[in-house]
């Protein structure tokens, strides 16, 4: 590894004492808890090493994340070992332990809500991830995903759309007595 000066090293600091718990959160979305700190740590690794190509503020943040992105791409490939495991463990009888992630969501709605989120189409789910819990402005989105600020509008539009009609009986149930007193008692 290349030695660093101390102006680089101090850049690199201020980057993650800066954005930091911004990427941990973006990691611990796209893939539970478990997984979200190796990938932020690997995300941060590639800042190092490429500590030239990282651009200065305002543009530094979009750029970690789309390093984010990339690091858990080639995660993915990990989890479904994982998940191709866990199946295989199922038919022996042992069950894999709950994601702390989903576990933590307390109520039905909570776990719907993360559901159909999950079930967009990858692209759109990234898309309103980043605005939604990223609080991205969508030019800053359009850029990380390679697309027009338009396109990025109408991905958003149809997927709110899609959202709502799959939740629309969950926020119907929710406001019902009958439906919190059971969730209560299922607690």
């Amino acid at each position: 590894m290349a030695s660093f000066s101390s102006v680089e090293r101090r850049r690199f600091e201020k980057m993650y004492e800066a954005h930091g718990p911004e990427v941990l959160a973006y990691c611990a979305r796209r893939v539970g808890t478990l997984d979200a700190a190796d990938a932020c740590a690997e995300t941060f690794l590639v800042a190092w090493r490429r500590i030239d190509d990282v651009p200065r503020p305002p543009s530094t943040l979009p750029y970690l994340y789309g390093v984010a992105g990339r690091v858990i791409a080639n995660q993915q490939r990990g989890i479904r070992r994982r998940s191709r495991l866990d199946v295989k463990l199922r038919a022996l009888g042992v069950a894999p332990p709950p994601d702390p992630a989903v576990v933590s969501l307390q109520t039905v709605v909570d776990r719907r809500v993360v559901a159909a989120v999950r079930a967009l189409p990858p692209l759109d789910r990234e898309i309103v991830m980043l605005w939604a819990w990223e609080d991205l402005p969508r030019s800053t989105i359009a850029e990380i995903v390679g697309m027009s600020t338009a396109a990025v509008d109408q991905r958003i539009h149809r997927a709110y759309r899609r959202l709502a009609s799959v939740l629309r009986p969950t926020v119907t149930e929710a406001g019902s007595d009958r439906c919190l007193k059971t969730e209560k008692e299922a607690t």
